[in-house]
């Protein structure tokens, strides 16, 4: 299992914090998620077949910036 923080940019309000949150949890492997909206970051622990790849494009095509 992995845990990564993903720093990101857009994130403006906790219906969209709850939106991504909901996104992030339906994507198979997993297995928590926390989004931050006072520190614009998303930390995320799953497993094969989630990779780091999939979860950023999911961020990226809900409209958020990938900062790092």
């Amino acid at each position: 299992m992995e845990s990564k923080v993903i720093f990101l940019a857009g994130l403006t309000s906790y219906k969209q914090q709850a939106q991504l949150t909901q996104k992030l949890l339906n994507i198979i492997g997993v297995h928590q998620v926390h989004v931050s909206l006072e520190k614009s970051i998303v930390q995320i622990t799953f497993d094969t077949p989630a990779n780091l790849n999939n979860i950023e494009k999911e961020i990226y095509d809900d409209g958020y910036t990938i900062l790092f």
